[in-house]
């Protein structure tokens, strides 16, 4: 479902540079027709996407879209005749091309109300084949003043010959310093519960945002709390399956992935971790084998496969790492 683009006068820090590039290619008349903006998920790519549409759009020339013109108000309104959004319809995974073709049939025809046309496409990487295929002719030669904006949590599942047609945005997890501070400043804490947000958010800023303003961190430390319990306890693992089995299965194999990731960082730096019970005794490579395994399992996540087999197996064997 589309969503009004409401134009704003802040960017995120950590997005600074990218939106300087951004201003300068465009005051110089050198913006390129086709962005990708790539990165993980809650880096806030969304973010940056939309403050570009807004500005594109704008009719007046500041560095952030006034939101108050004609083209400003129309959009926030989601009745911008020059802005075209192309996402998977609702009860599909996937960007069709029909709608690929649609949108090319919009691209032609002529301004409206703005001096370009937007198509802001996401999650780009859901484009079918068929769809792919169709967009490749607009992306090297787009209708008139159309620029084509599309944002993609994993770029590398796009083909090659879109990412080649794109002038590429990478956002990359941000300073971890610069997003504690904005962290602190938007949630008035400070101290331990920003680095578990982070921790927990795997370096996602926005994530991380929002874990704050939730009971979530209590599950993170259940989860931590749960394995450091199970060291050499195999027989525990179906009362613990059980407990974990109740937390939404994306967030509990991030979280496993990542503290076990987290147990190899203090094997390899010496360094022991507070949550862990003194000298346990494990294994690097046991534990990037586990690593590796939860991230598959969070993949299986979303398809028939039994989650609760998958978990309890998972932590049989981190359990018996310590016999």
């Amino acid at each position: 479902m589309n969503q009004a683009v409401i134009a704003s006068n802040e960017i995120y820090p950590w997005l600074d540079s990218h939106w300087s590039f951004f201003l300068r290619r465009l005051e110089a008349d050198k913006l390129a027709h086709a962005l990708l903006i790539e990165g993980p998920a809650g880096t806030g790519k969304t973010a940056l996407a939309t403050a570009m549409v807004a500005r594109l759009l704008c009719r007046e020339p500041t560095d952030f879209a006034c939101g108050a013109c004609r083209s400003c108000t129309l959009l926030a309104g989601l009745a911008h005749p020059d802005y075209f959004e192309l996402q998977p319809e609702d009860g599909s995974e996937v960007i069709k091309v029909d709608q690929v073709r649609a949108l090319i049939g919009k691209l032609d025809l002529t301004t409206s109300i703005s001096a370009r046309k937007l198509a802001y496409i996401h999650p780009a990487e859901t484009m079918n084949a068929a769809a792919a295929n169709a967009l490749l002719k607009s992306l090297e030669e787009p209708a008139g003043n159309a620029v084509l904006i599309l944002v993609s949590n994993d770029a590398g599942r796009l083909p090659v010959t879109i990412r080649s047609r794109c002038q590429s945005m990478t956002i990359n997890q941000p300073d971890a310093g610069i997003v504690r501070d904005w962290l602190a400043k938007r949630s008035g804490q400070s101290g331990r519960p920003i680095v578990e947000a982070l921790q927990a958010a795997g370096g996602s800023p926005l994530r991380a945002a929002a874990y704050l303003d939730s009971p979530v961190l209590d599950a993170f430390s259940r989860v931590k709390a749960s394995l450091a319990s199970l060291l050499g306890k195999p027989a525990a693992v179906s009362q613990v399956s059980h407990d974990l089995g109740a937390l939404d299965p994306l967030d509990l194999w991030r979280w496993l992935s990542i503290c076990t990731a987290e147990v190899i960082k203090s094997i390899l730096v010496g360094q022991p971790l507070d949550w862990l019970p003194a000298n346990p005794q494990l294994r690097a490579d046991a534990l990037l084998d586990l690593q590796r395994q939860a991230d598959k399992n969070r993949q299986l996540a979303a398809t028939q496969v039994r989650g609760d087999l998958l978990l309890q197996v998972w932590l049989i064997n981190w359990a018996e790492q310590v016999s």
